[in-house]
């Protein structure tokens, strides 16, 4: 299978799409690991609370996801950005490299902040 056909789905099905509210519900029972692919400039701007922290271009992304799963791949995992277009990239990307159950949020930080949803700063 060549680099395009793992990077867009090759006829794998789609990735789930999960609404925010209920990321934040699966979250807080501690059913899935949040992962924001934005960039440090737009985690300034405030994080999901409970989210983990990996830019889409860190070469490193599924090894560091890999490790806040406790090295668990088959854990669920939901990835946002800002409106779902990067998430759903990564989302393709971890699928790729061997998680079973990913998910991306429909809409983003956009539609997160929309619903009234935790918020917390940034910290490096």
């Amino acid at each position: 299978m060549g680099l395009f056909d793992r990077l867009f789905g090759g006829g794998k099905p789609a990735i789930p799409q999960i609404d925010p509210a209920t990321a934040n519900d699966r979250l807080r029972k501690k059913q899935l690991v949040l992962i924001d692919v934005r960039t440090e400039s737009e985690w300034q701007e405030g994080v999901p609370k409970g989210a983990h922290m990996v830019t889409l271009g860190d070469p490193r992304m599924a090894d560091k996801i890999y490790g806040y799963m406790k090295e668990d791949a088959s854990k669920p995992v939901a990835v946002i950005c800002r409106t779902g277009m990067r998430s759903g990239r990564a989302a393709k990307l971890l699928a790729g490299a061997g998680f079973t159950d990913v998910s991306n949020v429909r809409g983003g930080m956009m539609a997160w902040r929309s619903a009234n949803l935790p918020v917390k700063p940034y910290r490096k």
